[in-house]
């Protein structure tokens, strides 16, 4: 008798936490991607039920050193892959001819519901030239049979992932932009696009692929190719660790989002939607 007065007295407890704490939206360059409910992950087609309209969220971006913005997003239309896009405004309000005040538009963004800070950690720029990881990704893109003697680094930045107190590295290198910044079809050999981490593992360093593509040689078949970026790192949970945000953009004309938390060391994918063209 006195176990079931516990076990109800624990489940009681439990649905209160529940009831309590509502979903926490996650959006990302204007889609929803899902959301988060007690630290569980929970899809776009879960949350639809969460949202009403308007919607207050906190709007950043992780590689800049801003402020953090309230403003309100509501969903103005589903687009024909399935994916909910918002709008994002300073009033709840959306024009009836909406237009897209860029100023506006965030990088990412979490409901305002969430009570912890999302950004505990700040990523921190390294540059583009250093030759430590320039020699690091070369290296790297040798091991996937590229034959190539220097390499095309966008993005890298350490930060303390975990919170362990040791800094992990991303790199993120890509060749397929071309003069205007855009990507073009079909790949050629030579072409790449990966985001890597660099892990201190037992004292020592280790190189883990957490999205990419590559092409030694030209392609058999022609078919479209995918840009990978490091797009934002923020804990969109409240576990105090941190996700990596990427955002991939395919030469047809269509994007993804993917959210990635550690797992064993390494990076999992437990959110992404995807829409093209």
């Amino acid at each position: 008798m006195k176990y079931l007065l516990t076990l109800g007295l624990v489940l009681l407890f439990n649905l209160g936490i529940y009831s309590q704490v509502g979903v926490v939206l996650i959006t990302h360059n204007n889609y929803l991607v899902g959301g988060t409910q007690n630290g569980k992950w929970l899809k776009d087609t879960e949350v639809l039920t969460n949202i009403k309209k308007p919607t207050k969220f906190i709007g950043f971006d992780s590689f800049k050193n801003e402020k953090s913005s309230d403003i309100y997003g509501t969903i103005s239309e589903q687009m024909g892959c399935g994916a909910y896009f918002f709008y994002f405004g300073e009033t709840a309000e959306v024009p009836k001819d909406v237009s897209f005040d860029e100023s506006l538009k965030p990088i990412l963004a979490i409901g305002a519901n969430a009570k912890w800070n999302p950004l505990p950690r700040m990523p921190k720029k390294i540059s583009l030239t250093d030759k430590t990881y320039q020699k690091i990704a070369l290296d790297f893109l040798k091991t996937k049979g590229m034959k190539i003697k220097s390499v095309k680094i966008e993005n890298i930045f350490s930060i303390d992932f975990e919170g362990d107190g040791t800094d992990e590295i991303f790199i993120e290198g890509t060749n397929y932009k071309d003069e205007n910044g855009e990507i073009g079809s079909p790949a050629r050999a030579g072409n790449y696009s990966f985001v890597l981490m660099r892990k201190v593992i037992n004292g020592k360093a280790k190189n883990f692929l957490i999205a990419g593509e590559f092409n030694p040689k030209k392609p058999e078949i022609e078919d479209y190719i995918t840009e990978v970026d490091l797009s934002a790192v923020a804990d969109l949970n409240g576990d105090g660790k941190m996700e990596l945000i990427l955002k991939s953009t395919y030469s047809y004309g269509g994007m993804s989002s993917g959210i990635y938390e550690v797992d064993n060391a390494k990076l999992k994918e437990v959110l992404s939607i995807e829409c093209g063209d």
